[in-house]
Order: structure tokens, then C-alpha cells, then sequence
């Protein structure tokens, strides 16, 4: 159930996001199913409001990323989304 939650989380991050919304702080690393994901909190937070629950963005985005990009990068480092 969590590997489905990410997924669909991972796509609605890659379909809604613009190229400038894609940096953030990392202020979590998780590993699940042999996959390497960060957690980013990005500086665009309250600006936009969910349609369907009319919940302001919180600015928290995760994202898949390769073992290599995971082993570089530690939490409160600035990661930015390869287009």
C-alpha cells in the first residue's frame, strides 16, 4: 500500500510541477523496494490550493532519485530535479 501511495504521489510530482518548483531542501531520505526517494520542501508552499480538497500546498514534494544522487546528497542539503 505505501509503494502505491509513493507512486502516485511520484506521478502527480512529475505531471504538476513546473521546471523552477522542482529545487527544495531535502528534509527526508527513504529507501522502499530497492528505490531511493527524497522528500523536499520547497520555498513555493501556500501559493496553491488543491482542487479537489481545497487544502493549501504544503510545498512538500518527494521524488525518485538514483543510488549515486542518493549516497551524494544528506538531509538539509539543496537538491534540484533533473528535467
Amino acid at each position: 500500500m505505501l509503494f502505491r501511495i509513493v507512486l502516485l504521489t511520484l506521478v502527480l510530482f512529475f505531471s504538476c510541477t513546473v521546471s523552477n518548483d522542482r529545487c527544495g531542501k531535502i528534509i527526508q531520505k527513504i529507501t522502499a523496494n530497492g528505490n531511493y526517494y527524497f522528500v523536499l520542501q520547497t520555498d513555493d508552499y501556500g501559493s496553491q490550493i488543491n482542487s479537489d480538497t481545497y487544502i493549501p500546498d504544503d510545498g512538500v514534494r518527494q521524488g525518485l532519485v538514483n543510488f549515486t544522487t542518493y549516497e551524494a546528497y544528506s538531509v538539509g542539503d539543496e537538491y534540484c530535479a533533473e528535467d
